[in-house]
């Protein structure tokens, strides 16, 4: 997969977004409540006026996670924003290696790199699983 990728921790998994979908990278921080609302969103976050929702990525993605989430990606696509919560980041660049492609609407393919494996998350299918979220 060409391009730079931004690659985080997510409970004992690693995942990785192309970088030119991160708008940045922010200390979980306080967020704001929202009732009601599913188990996968953690709140909403003022993200210099604009409020972003936050949802946990372990959630979306159905892994189990040992402890709470310390660091929010702020990802955007077609014109919307959101943060998804992960344990940690753990680097940014290309991915090299050869790659095994995914039938799953939320990951591109995979890649073995440094002995582990990589999920190459697809942004636009994260998105379509929030949407319901995103667009109260």
């Amino acid at each position: 997969m060409s391009g730079v990728q931004v690659r985080v921790r997510v409970g004992g998994e690693q995942y990785a977004l192309p970088v030119e979908h991160i708008h940045e990278v922010v200390d979980l921080g306080e967020l704001s409540a929202v009732p009601g609302s599913a188990d996968s969103v953690l709140g909403l976050l003022n993200l210099g006026g604009e409020i972003v929702p936050a949802f946990d990525l372990a959630s979306i993605l159905q892994i189990e996670r040992d402890a709470h989430p310390r660091r929010l990606l702020i990802a955007q696509c077609e014109g919307q924003r959101a943060a998804f919560a992960v344990d940690e980041v753990l680097d940014v660049g290309p991915l090299d290696g050869p790659l095994q492609e995914s039938d799953s609407p939320q990951l591109l393919a995979s890649i073995v790199l440094d002995g582990a494996m990589v999920g190459m998350l697809a942004v636009d299918g994260l998105f379509a699983s929030i949407a319901p979220a995103v667009q109260r």
